[in-house]
């Protein structure tokens, strides 16, 4: 499976990687989320939705569903990238959330 990265931080995504991709994917790119005041706070999805656009990858993973924006706006962004044939799932501490 292809896989896209979206974190907070380097350290975020490399945790990410190391704990919910497996041997068996393809990282197919990865990206983070601008800083806190920043006036595009998502600009970092930017990367990742022109990407499914194109179809370059099947899963987004990220750690939490609040990255992507409070519970209307991360459902948009899930949709959204649903339209493009991409599953959204989070990594939490309980483990893997799909939606």
């Amino acid at each position: 499976m292809r896989v896209w990265i979206y974190g907070g931080s380097p350290e975020e995504v490399q945790e990410v990687i190391e704990k919910s991709v497996s041997s068996e994917n393809t990282i197919s790119g990865t990206s983070l989320r601008a800083e806190i005041g920043s006036p595009f706070p998502q600009s970092g999805l930017v990367a990742a939705i022109s990407a499914a656009i194109r179809g370059e990858f099947d899963l987004l993973l990220i750690p939490t569903f609040e990255l992507i924006g409070n519970t209307r706006r991360a459902a948009q962004m899930v949709e959204l990238f649903q339209n493009y044939g991409v599953s959204v799932k989070s990594v939490s501490s309980s483990g893997i959330n799909n939606s």
